[in-house]
């Protein structure tokens, strides 16, 4: 079943993802999910504005993360930056107090982003995809999350591996302490699938006040009538049983017969230990 985990489905609708290529992105249909009038928050540290929707356009403006755009056409043709492709949009913008447009590529948009009641922004992104050599490495976008201040400063960041594997959505969530010591907010990364033996992954990150730190990962994947892994996570102001422990719950399940759809299933825990800084995995016993 682990070998079901990272499977790309390459189907019209879903990205184009191999072995030692670049990634490329549907221009309508994507991560991003941008729509026409919609606003969209930049990502990268500066984002350059363009004149027209190309490489080869004069660079017009540049925008520092946490800027909010508008959406003003549909995607032009996209490039491949960063070791991905991905379309162009023209924008609208204030900077200097002024409205301006321009061009901007997609890749340089944030994911998503949440904001917390003092108005500090938790955004995360793509910095760029990492094609591996070795064929047991997975290929990767190196994604980061970052929060800044209600000035667009950046108080920190953190970055990790997401293998990316044909997913359609991606949304983030930001969360209390969920009676975690020391940690003030959970932001939850989640990129979703649609489609059979594309896995759904949902990683966690956790604010102390100063810096982030990762927290166990989950995803569930499946295809119907034939198999599903599902994995939930509870934290202990759901669980309520130990302050300090990561509680996630795993469930396999295989179809036995299909013409009935009896499934065969097996369920197991997993505990991490959570000492106000970082997490370990640890018996059940503790």
């Amino acid at each position: 079943m682990k070998a079901v985990r990272y499977t790309a489905i390459l189907v019209s609708a879903l990205p184009v993802v191999l072995k030692a290529q670049n990634v490329t992105f549907d221009d309508e249909v994507n991560l991003w999910n941008i729509q026409l009038g919609q606003q969209a928050t930049v990502f990268a540290e500066n984002a350059y504005i363009r004149s027209g929707p190309s490489l080869t356009s004069a660079v017009t403006d540049s925008l520092r993360a946490g800027t909010e755009v508008t959406i003003v056409s549909a995607p032009h043709k996209g490039a491949n930056i960063r070791h991905f492709y991905a379309p162009w949009y023209e924008i609208t913008y204030i900077n200097d107090h002024q409205k301006k447009h321009g061009f901007i590529w997609l890749g340089l948009l944030a994911l998503d982003k949440q904001t917390d009641s003092q108005g500090f922004q938790y955004l995360f992104g793509f910095d760029h995809f990492v094609q591996t050599k070795a064929i047991e490495e997975q290929d990767h976008f190196l994604t980061s999350i970052k929060r800044l201040a209600p000035d667009r400063s950046l108080v920190s960041s953190y970055s990790y591996r997401f293998p990316f594997a044909g997913q359609l959505i991606a949304q983030g969530k930001l969360l209390s302490g969920m009676g975690l010591e020391n940690v003030q907010h959970i932001f939850r990364m989640e990129f979703l699938s649609e489609a059979c033996g594309v896995p759904s992954d949902y990683y966690y990150v956790a604010w102390t006040g100063q810096h982030f730190i990762c927290l166990p990962h989950r995803y569930s994947v499946g295809d119907a009538g034939v198999f599903y892994h599902d994995e939930k996570i509870q934290f202990p102001s759901e669980h309520r049983k130990n302050k300090n422990i990561i509680y996630k719950y795993i469930e396999d399940g295989e179809v036995l017969d299909e013409e009935t759809g009896n499934y065969k299933v097996s369920r197991r825990l997993e505990a991490f230990k959570w000492d106000g800084y970082k997490f370990t995995k640890t018996p059940l016993s503790e």
